[in-house]
């Protein structure tokens, strides 16, 4: 096949051989990711990778979207969607916590308890319907800085101050402050 490619003037053929006896050898994931490889190649010199849907897509755009799940997942009362968008690490302020929370076995520790009050008697999701008010996000790099206000609490003005670390599962939240003033009349 190699020959054959080579008289009609292949670019950028790359000839690889993997030594084995029979076509049910423990070379198979060696050649399924030679030749996933050489498609990721293809595609990415085809100019159909650069149309419009597979741009890349901004950090801004990332953000909004975790943040978009986040929310969705806390709606539902979603404990994994909700849990699996914070870092270990991540600090919590939040009214029900009588201190900061440091680290994924404080703050998940509360929020079972928060998720369990919120329930209530009621048996389908969604359970709230957290709707942010002029979001605000800033980007700095890997980390991104998301601000917002809720309306739900009547009397109240609730202020939300989510930060977020980019890292190679996605944008997780290292910190969430949540405070609530009196509304101004």
């Amino acid at each position: 096949m190699a020959s054959a490619l080579r008289q009609k003037s292949a670019i950028g053929l790359e000839q690889i051989a993997v030594p084995t006896d029979h076509s049910f050898s423990d070379q198979r994931i060696a050649l399924q990711s030679i030749v996933i490889r050489w498609l990721d190649k293809l595609r990415a010199n085809s100019p159909a990778s650069t149309s419009p849907q597979e741009q890349p897509v901004s950090p801004d755009s990332e953000v909004r979207e975790a943040l978009a799940k986040f929310i969705h997942a806390f709606d539902d009362l979603d404990w994994e969607g909700f849990r699996l968008a914070f870092a270990d690490d991540a600090t919590v302020f939040y009214r029900a916590f009588p201190e900061r929370a440091n680290g994924r076995t404080e703050f998940e520790k509360t929020f079972k308890t928060v998720f369990e009050q919120i329930r209530g008697g009621k048996t389908a999701a969604p359970y709230m319907d957290i709707q942010p008010k002029n979001m605000d996000t800033q980007i700095f790099g890997d980390v991104a800085v998301a601000t917002f206000h809720l309306d739900d609490r009547t009397g109240f003005l609730n202020r939300r101050t989510i930060v977020l670390n980019k890292t190679v599962s996605g944008w997780k939240i290292v910190h969430l402050h949540a405070s609530e003033i009196p509304a101004s009349r």
